[in-house]
Parts: C-alpha cells; structure tokens; sequence
C-alpha cells in the first residue's frame, strides 16, 4: 500500500520492456516510479534521491550485478530495500541473495500482483525501521535531556549540601566560639591523612583507597562531626574552670563576711570581759582575718584550675568543709556546698562526671542529626564514620566502647586529626597550645596504648599532613 506522498520506486533491469512496464504499472498504482537499464545508471539515480525499495535483476550483462549493485547501493543509503529479480532461481541463490543484503526474492516470470505484495512488505519494514529509528532519535535526545537534568538536580543538591554543611559549621562555631575553626581544620587535616593513605603503597592500608566521592563524605562528616554540641548546655560546653565565676565570686564574698564575723565576735567578747577599746588589737585581728581569708581564697583559685590537682592541695580541700557563714537570716551555714569541695575536688579538668556525659553526649546527638538528613546514597555513611570519631581502638572510648574491627577506618583517620587539633589549637579557654612535638608524642603514646591507629599516626607524621593547618598560623611550634 502506498505511502500519503507517492514513494520513490527505482526499477534496475537490462530488459527495456519488463523495466517499462513495471514503471509504469507502479505509477499508476500512486507510486513516484522511475527505471534504470544497468546498475552504473541506477547509482547515478540514487545518488541524486532516495529509493525506499529499488527492484533490481540479479543477472545484468557487462557492469555491475544485481548483488554487486544492491552493496554498492548500500554503502551510498543503507535505508534502501533491495528485492532481486531472476529468471534463474535456485534455493541456494535466493539464501545468498538474502544473506548479502536483499530483502527479498522474486522469481522471473512473476505476475504483477507479486511485484506489489513484495513491495507492500518491504515498504512495511521500512516503515517499521524508520519509525525505529525515530523512536531512538527521541530516545537518545529524551536520555539526552534527561541526563543533563540529573546533572542539573546533582549539581542543585550538592551545592545545596554544601550550603548546609557550611551552615551547620557557622551554627556550631556561633554556639561555641572559644573552639572556632577546628571543624574546619579537622576536615582539612583528615581530607589530607585520606589522600595519603591512597598514596600508601604499603603496610596495612596498602591495599586501601578512597573514591573522590568517598573523600567528599569524609570531608561532610568531619566538617559535622561536633554539630551535636549544639545540645550542649553552653556553660558546660564553654567551661574552663571547675566552679563558674559567678559562684566564685559569692564563696569569695562569703569569705569576706566571714572574716567580718570573726573580727566582730572577737571583739564583741572582749568587750563583753570588759576591755576597752584597743586599735592596735583591733588591726591585728583584722590582719589575722586577711591573711585567713586569702590562704583560703589562694587555696580555691589553684583547685579551681583544669590543670592535674596536687595530692596535698586535694587534701588541703579537707580543711574547707566546716567552714561556717552566718546567714542574712541568722542561721550558721557552711560556706563551701558539697557540690563546690567535689567540684574542686576534680582531678584533671575542669567538669564533673555529670558535665563530663554531658559533653561526650555530643557524639549521640550528632548522630541524631546527621540520620535525619536525606543523604544521598554516595554520601550515606557520614552519620557512621562522624559518630565514631570519638571511639577507640581498646574498647575506652565513647559512647559506644567501640573496639577496632568496628571502627570504620575514616573514623580512625579522623581521630588522630581530631585529637592533634585539640592539642594544638591556642584558642581553648580550659587549656594552653600544646608544642607541635610535644601533640605528636602525645599522640605516639595513644596509639602505643591501643587508643589511637598507629599506621594512620605513622602516615600523618611521615607526610607531614600537620603541614596543611599549620600555614594558617595555628600551630604553636617549640
């Protein structure tokens, strides 16, 4: 059946009659017919249009054959259909025929009606390839658009991550300001630590390496691996003594009283006997109660210090416990709570167990958080690799008392990084800037203790990746 625009037919045959006359019976069928006497002239022809089916004879004197022409006419349109026509049909010549490329086989003589329903199939396939080959035009093009959309929405959400994370990082910076910039300086140095352990050729991460996307989920997971203090009271979070200021300042305005109520019970008694009033006794009472006040108050200031408490000054606290004030009520109240002697009792730093739980309890909340982010497939373990950054490899860290075949490896990484930052940094209020020698023999004794990874330490020293923070001026070198 024709096409709604006549088709182009090109009829190739040495036998001018047979030639003319299917010519003529396909034009008047409503097809665009046209005739070639040998396969010269018929190339000619296609090379100036194309031919949806072109019927040619299988055996032409002198020039090119039917098979010959049909391949040659391939290499100029491969669109073409080719149906052969002969007089000297054999089952072995029809399967060459077809095997070289023609798309049917018609047998000389033949009856119009033969010419037509050939023509119909093969003007159906070529229908069908060339509604084929649309179909994947469109395809690729739709692949095509829809590829640079996925590229597009990619681009919109890492830049929407970054966005996020920078975010997260102002917000825990905002929250507490004393530790500005070490979440960013732990992101760094771990990126670093990452990107030499992939130029490790040796040793137990020999056989390691780390993806450009896995460097970038270490990176998020580093850059967030404190968001949690954001649900950390802040006096706790900023604390850098054992008893706040304001509490100091009412024990040591109790004190004063104090020293006033002796001064005028001594006075009062003496009175009472019937002295007389005698200034000089009078300055040396107060001179007693001076220097009583100020042994007491030099005895609170260096408990109150994070630095390790002294054996004698611990027990020297004990002197403090049945000191009494008198109350604006008039009852005798002791003028050190339980609380403050505990706290200034504190061995080394500046919290209590509670305060302590409290800070360590920011690796949880940190891990609550990053869960409840969308994240990507590629980027899904940050939540893991930023809640194990606090654990170690003997089981003594935190919080779940992790031991080493459950650490993933760039929390290792990212506790070395964390805890030489923390040593290093000059911006603690609890603590001085520690010597960059004296952070890495800190280091090498944690990891001698099983605490720290000591082929992550060995490859932090050896490529020097303490380098990458210390440009900007942090790290205090003796």
């Amino acid at each position: 059946m024709p096409l709604s625009s006549p088709t182009p037919i090109l009829i190739v045959d040495d036998e001018a009659d047979l030639r003319n006359l299917l010519v003529e019976a396909l034009t008047d069928h409503g097809y665009d017919a046209t005739g070639a006497e040998d396969g010269a002239r018929a190339l000619e022809q296609v090379r100036q249009r194309h031919f949806p089916v072109i019927f040619t004879d299988l055996n032409m004197p002198g020039g090119l054959s039917g098979l010959e022409l049909l391949r040659a006419i391939h290499d100029e349109d491969p669109r073409s259909l080719g149906i052969l026509m002969t007089g000297y049909a054999t089952t072995e010549s029809a399967i060459q025929a077809l095997k070289r490329g023609a798309y049917d086989f018609i047998q000389k003589p033949f009856k119009l009606v033969e010419i037509e329903a050939s023509l119909g199939r093969a003007l159906e396939h070529y229908r069908l390839l060339r509604e084929n080959e649309e179909y994947q035009q469109n395809l690729e093009r739709m692949v095509e658009e829809r590829t640079q959309e996925i590229l597009g929405l990619k681009d919109d959400i890492e830049r929407l991550f970054e966005g996020f994370v920078n975010a997260s990082v102002t917000a825990i910076e905002a929250r507490d300001p004393s530790t500005s910039g070490h979440s960013s300086r732990v992101a760094e140095l771990t990126v670093g630590l990452a990107e030499a352990v992939n130029g490790t050729p040796n040793g137990p991460y020999g056989q390691l390496h780390f993806t450009p996307t896995q460097i970038r989920e270490i990176r998020y997971a580093s850059l967030l691996h404190d968001f949690g203090k954001v649900g950390v009271r802040e006096q706790v979070l900023v604390k850098a003594k054992k008893l706040h200021q304001e509490r100091l300042e009412s024990i040591y305005q109790r004190l004063h009283q104090r020293a006033l109520e002796a001064m005028r019970d001594q006075m009062m008694d003496a009175w009472a006997r019937g002295g007389a009033f005698d200034r000089d006794q009078l300055g040396r009472l107060l001179q007693q109660q001076e220097e009583e006040t100020r042994r007491i108050m030099d005895l609170v200031r260096r408990s109150n210090e994070p630095t390790v408490l002294p054996a004698e000054v611990a027990q020297e606290l004990d002197t403090l416990e049945d000191l009494t004030y008198q109350h604006w009520s008039g009852d005798h109240r002791v003028l050190f709570e339980p609380d403050d002697l505990d706290r200034l009792r504190i061995p080394k730093g500046s919290l209590s167990v509670e305060e302590r739980e409290e800070i360590q309890s920011h690796v949880t909340h940190t891990y609550r958080f990053l869960t409840q982010i969308p994240w990507t497939l590629e980027l899904a373990a940050v939540p893991d690799i930023a809640y194990a950054h606090h654990e170690r490899l003997n089981g003594r860290g935190y919080p779940r008392r992790l031991t080493e075949p459950d650490i993933p490896v760039q929390s290792r990484l990212m506790a070395v990084t964390d805890v030489y930052d923390a040593l290093t940094a000059a911006d603690r209020p609890y603590k001085a800037a520690v010597s960059l020698e004296r952070s890495l023999e800190i280091l090498d004794q944690e990891a001698k203790a099983n605490l720290l990874d000591a082929e992550a330490l060995r490859i932090f020293i050896e490529a020097r990746i303490y380098e990458r923070t210390m440009v900007q001026g942090k790290t205090t070198v003796s």
